[in-house]
């Protein structure tokens, strides 16, 4: 579904505010607040170097917007919203750390130091503590006595301009180094205290609001930590990970990779970044694709990963006009080799030609090098990806809703308006009605209630299935074949495999979910069954055309395993592990801290499921009451002499926004989606 369909259904669900009770409004207010925040995010994310900043630039059409030298430890992620659902289209707000998240930098797998004491280790910790400390003493230097204000709040600026930015953001020159530093330049002067940078624009050449955010280099000491690589991991819908063409696939790029296993893979392009700089053009970015694609297949068990390949630089020259490091000849040969990006030029070409003014040659030359940076085949495939996904989802399942009550609401005014017309008085059967409606509030309460206990029964089951399945699991890798450990193994890297068991795992998740998602569906089917048996004992009652169930959220459901994606402790140190381990029970102490961080993995993936599934159930039936309250709570009669006009009013009214909502899908769609609902 597009934006405008978006929009509309907004604008079609507050019209039906206006004239719902009480509780079908509280359920369609909360569809406009969903519709309302539905904002996708995009994580560009990779190692230091790759060239991300000026890729996003190039991505959003921000030219020189985000600065290209960003200090390669800084902790600053950079939120760009497109559209914000607030309506803000300018401006920024910079977020300071606390005293809290300042300890949260340094405190680091305490666990492991304890159990395994090493030099290098040591000097791991000590050298993030050294560096925490040094932007302290940087800040102190930049900011003087403002420096403990400044703590945990917050700057908000209506205006931002590149300056603005690089003082929150930018390293900037050192305070501690005399002779490079200038006490008259007050670039980087917030950088050293800046957590999160959001910066906000009107939507742009994008098809609907989303947020992109800037994330500094994953082979940053101070990012590859779990939990700061759990925070955009968690936030963002879609990632796309930059690779530099010089490096592709380094192993840093696979520790990436590997917390990220667990996501779906659709949810991920990988961007091959800088291929201008090669110096067999096409054919050396052929071949390095192909090896990205090898490594991924090796690395991962699969390679349904889309790759990409472009150059953020030609994306810059295109934005700006700045010819720097740019071979015209190196773009034309590019297009020649990628048959579809020619035609997209001289596609492109033909339509500049058509317009008004000149063609100049500078601005065809900028053309190709735009179609030939790749990054409008970004564009399209992830705003593509991110239209058909989780979004559209979402749009469609609020489309069905409001119908569902689109098509009560008509039903009702049309009974009522014949019953008007059949005897000139107003429904007589409102007494009944509420004692009814009352009657299937309690009964679906109760109902619920044994829903719920039925699926903590299913969910308690996976629980202890996944704690057996971890504890054998961890002691086969840790323990190794005949007992021989790869932790005691002599030379090379350890390596500790644990994508089967996370593999496993989420495949015991899905199919417990699955028995529960089926087992709600079957006991909402009950209800429903019920509910209209009720409603047809009642006296001069005729079934409204919908008064279906709609079952979708829960009928949808998969379930979140982001959780999988969170690195073991053991898993991302395995390349000094060897050295570190000298003795047998070292062994032993190992396998029980990685047993209890995969059954905290494990808590999270059932806690998150009941969570989801709950949210879910309490969708359908709280639209399902909503539903019945419109058919069946008795309505007051205003007292006017003229309630001919004011039925017919409200039939007319209840005819608008049912063919407003046909519209936003067509009448033969309608219907299908219709059917899918209710199964």
């Amino acid at each position: 579904m597009s934006e405008n369909n978006r929009r509309e259904l907004i604008r079609i669900a507050e019209d039906m505010n206006g004239v719902s009770n009480d509780e079908t409004r509280q359920f369609i207010s909360r569809i406009v607040n969903d519709l309302s925040n539905l904002k996708p995010s995009i994580a560009f994310v990779g190692q230091i170097k790759a060239g991300k900043s000026r890729l996003i630039n190039g991505f959003t059409g921000q030219a020189e917007y985000l600065p290209s030298d960003v200090n390669p430890w800084t902790t600053v992620i950079t939120d760009m919203h497109f559209g914000h659902p607030s309506g803000r289209t300018n401006g920024a707000e910079f977020h300071f750390f606390d005293n809290r998240q300042w300890h949260a930098l340094i405190a680091e797998g305490e666990e492991l130091r304890n159990m395994f004491p090493d030099d290098e280790d040591s000097y791991k910790r000590e050298m993030i503590e050294e560096q925490v400390e040094a932007m302290k003493t940087r800040a102190r230097l930049r900011l003087g006595d403002s420096y403990e204000q400044l703590l945990g709040q917050h700057h908000d600026l209506e205006q931002l301009n590149s300056d603005d930015l690089a003082r929150y953001v930018c390293a900037g020159d050192d305070p501690t180094d005399g002779e490079a530093h200038d006490p008259g330049s007050d670039r980087g002067l917030y950088s050293d205290i800046t957590r999160k940078a959001e910066v906000y624009f009107d939507i742009g050449h994008f098809p609907f609001p989303l947020t992109v955010t800037d994330t500094p280099g994953v082979n940053d000491p101070l990012l590859i930590r779990e939990e700061i690589s759990r925070q955009y991991l968690k936030e963002s819908d879609f990632f796309v990970v930059v690779l530099s063409a010089h490096q592709a696939l380094s192993r840093a790029d696979l520790k990436l990779f590997r917390l990220m296993q667990a996501l779906e893979l659709g949810q991920i392009v990988v961007f091959i970044n800088r291929v201008d700089e090669l110096g067999g053009g096409a054919e050396d970015a052929g071949k390095v694709r192909a090896d990205v694609l090898d490594g991924l297949e090796k690395a991962l068990g699969n390679s349904d990963i889309d790759v990409l390949m472009g150059s953020a630089q030609w994306a810059h020259y295109a934005l700006t006009g700045d010819e720097t490091g740019v071979n015209h000849d190196h773009v034309l040969a590019w297009l020649r080799a990628h048959p579809e990006q020619m035609k997209q030029y001289l596609d492109g070409v033909e339509e500049i030609k058509q317009g008004p003014g000149p063609i100049s040659r500078e601005g065809v030359l900028r053309f190709a090098a735009m179609i030939a940076s790749g990054l409008p085949d970004l564009r399209r495939h992830v705003t593509h990806a991110l239209a058909q996904g989780p979004r559209d989802e979402q749009l469609k399942m609020a489309w069905q809703h409001l119908n569902s009550f689109a098509q009560g609401e008509l039903e009702r005014s049309k009974a009522h308006l014949r019953a008007i017309d059949d005897d000139g008085t107003t429904d007589p059967g409102g007494d009944e009605n509420d004692k009814t409606l009352g009657e299937l509030r309690a009964t679906i309460a109760q109902k619920t209630s044994e829903i719920i206990d039925d699926m903590d029964d299913v969910l308690a089951n996976l629980r202890g299935v996944m704690d057996d399945t971890v504890s054998e699991a961890v002691s086969a890798v840790v323990r190794g074949p005949n007992g021989q450990s790869p932790l005691l193994a002599k030379g090379g890297d350890t390596e500790l495999n644990f994508a089967p068991l996370r593999d496993r795992m989420r495949e015991l998740v899905q199919g417990a979910t699955q028995v529960v998602r089926q087992r709600m569906l079957s006991e909402l089917y009950a209800i429903d069954m019920n509910s209209n048996a009720a409603l047809r004992a009642l006296p001069g009652w005729q079934d409204p055309t919908d008064n279906r169930m709609n079952t979708s959220a829960v009928r949808w459901f998969r379930p979140d395993t982001t959780a999988l994606t969170r690195g073991i402790t053991v898993e991302l140190r395995v390349s000094w592990l060897s050295r570190l381990i000298s003795r047998k029970s070292v062994v032993a102490r190992a396998e029980r801290m990685i047993v209890q961080e995969f059954e905290m993995i494990g808590d999270d993936l059932v806690d998150t499921a009941r969570s989801d599934l709950l949210e879910r159930l309490n969708t359908v039936l709280d639209h399902y009451l909503a539903l019945l309250a419109g058919h069946l709570e008795q309505r007051v009669d205003t007292g006017q002499t003229n309630a001919r006009a004011e039925a017919q009013a409200a039939f007319d009214q209840a005819q608008r926004v049912a063919d407003d909502l046909d519209a936003v899908f067509g009448g033969d769609t309608a219907d299908k989606k219709i059917a899918e609902a209710a199964e």
